[in-house]
């Protein structure tokens, strides 16, 4: 099964805020189904299966590019259009109280052979 591809804004993150701002990291729980759906799916193995992928590819991604990081660094200007519809590396994300540059590097926690 492939789900249907949008074209339209209406599963894009607005502002990076709020109900909407989910709606896309949603959507692999939503195809998943099952316990994947509500509340309870970390009790899904394909949970722990999509989040280890997820950060394989991230793995993957930073050994290719040596040095780089998370972008951007700072929040950007306000007037971007781009402004809040993510966390920049060095700010604070809601409800950890880290930031992306502080996790950025698993390398301490675990390894990949």
């Amino acid at each position: 099964y492939v789900p249907p591809r949008r074209t339209d804004r209406e599963g894009c993150p607005e502002r990076g805020r709020g109900r909407r701002a989910w709606r896309t990291h949603n959507r692999v729980h939503r195809w998943a189904d099952g316990h994947m759906v509500g509340g309870a799916s970390v009790n899904d193995p394909v949970f722990w299966l999509h989040h280890a992928f997820v950060e394989l590819l991230w793995f993957r991604w930073q050994r290719r590019r040596p040095g780089a990081r998370c972008l951007p660094a700072e929040p950007l200007a306000l007037g971007d259009a781009q402004r809040g519809r993510g966390v920049a590396r060095h700010e604070r994300m809601p409800s950890w109280d880290v930031t992306p540059g502080e996790v950025e590097d698993h390398s301490g926690v675990y390894r990949y052979a």
